[in-house]
C-alpha cells in the first residue's frame, strides 16, 4: 500500500533526478533547439509588428495629447482581457499556427505604446516651448529632439515587454496546441508521455526565460534605465 501510494505521487511530482536527467537528455537532441527557435522566431515576429505600430501610435499621441482620451480606453480594454481568451479567440480566427502570435502583438502593443507616450509626456516643458519658437517643422523637432528624448523610456517598454511576449508565446502554444516546433507545444505532447518528460520541457522553457530576462536586466543597467517609470 505504501509502495502503490509512492508511485502515484512520483507520476504526479517526478523526482528533481528524473527530471533532470530528461532535460539533459532532450538538450542533447535536435528537436529541442527546433522546438526554441520555433517559439522565438514567432515572439519576434509578433513582437517587431507590436513594437512598430506602438512606437508609431506613440508618438502620435505623444504629439497630440488630446487623443490620449481616444486609445486610453482601447488601452485598458485591451489589458483587461484575460490572455487565455484571447488566445481563444484567435485561434478561432486565425487557426493555430498563427494565435500565438497575434497574442503576442496583442500583450505588447499595449506596452510599448505607453513607453512611447511616457517618453514624449515626461520631455520638459521648456525644451516643446523652445521648439515651438526655434522651428516650425514638426518632423524635424521629432526627429532631432522629441524622440531622443523619449528614447530611454521606449527602450524601456521594449525590453521589458521582449521577456513578456516569450512567456505569452509559450502558454498560447500549450493552450491553442499549436502544431508548429515550439516550447509549449512540446509541452502540450509530452504531457500525454508522462509527468517526467512535461516537468523536463517545462524546466528548459524557464532555463530559456531565465536567460532572457538575464539579459534583460544587463541592457536595463547598460543603459541605465532601472529608476525610469512608465507612469
Amino acid at each position: 500500500m505504501i509502495y502503490a501510494l509512492s508511485k502515484a505521487d512520483s507520476t504526479i511530482f517526478p523526482s528533481p533526478h528524473e527530471t533532470f536527467l530528461e532535460t539533459f537528455k532532450y538538450l542533447t537532441e535536435a528537436y529541442t533547439y527546433k522546438a526554441i527557435w520555433g517559439s522565438l522566431s514567432r515572439m519576434l515576429i509578433g513582437f517587431s509588428i507590436a513594437s512598430v505600430a506602438g512606437i508609431i501610435i506613440g508618438i502620435i499621441v505623444g504629439n497630440h495629447t488630446s487623443l490620449k482620451y481616444v486609445f486610453n480606453p482601447t488601452m485598458v480594454a485591451i489589458k483587461a482581457v484575460p490572455t487565455a481568451a484571447l488566445v481563444y479567440l484567435f485561434l478561432l480566427m486565425v487557426g493555430l499556427k498563427n494565435a500565438p502570435v497575434y497574442v503576442v502583438i496583442i500583450i505588447v502593443f499595449p506596452i510599448v505604446y505607453e513607453a512611447t507616450v511616457s517618453g514624449y509626456t515626461h520631455i520638459d516643458h521648456n525644451i516643446l516651448l523652445a521648439l515651438k519658437v526655434d522651428s516650425s517643422n514638426n518632423f524635424y523637432s521629432n526627429l532631432k529632439v522629441k524622440f531622443p528624448l523619449a528614447l530611454p523610456y521606449i527602450i524601456l517598454g521594449l525590453i521589458s515587454s521582449f521577456a513578456l511576449s516569450f512567456k505569452i508565446e509559450i502558454m498560447a502554444e500549450v493552450i491553442s496546441g499549436s502544431s508548429s516546433y515550439g516550447i509549449g507545444r512540446a509541452i502540450s505532447v509530452s504531457y500525454s508521455e508522462g509527468m517526467v518528460p512535461t516537468f523536463a520541457y517545462s524546466l528548459i522553457a524557464i532555463i530559456v526565460m531565465l536567460l532572457v530576462s538575464f539579459a534583460v536586466e544587463i541592457i536595463k543597467n547598460v543603459f541605465k534605465l532601472k529608476d525610469l517609470t512608465l507612469n
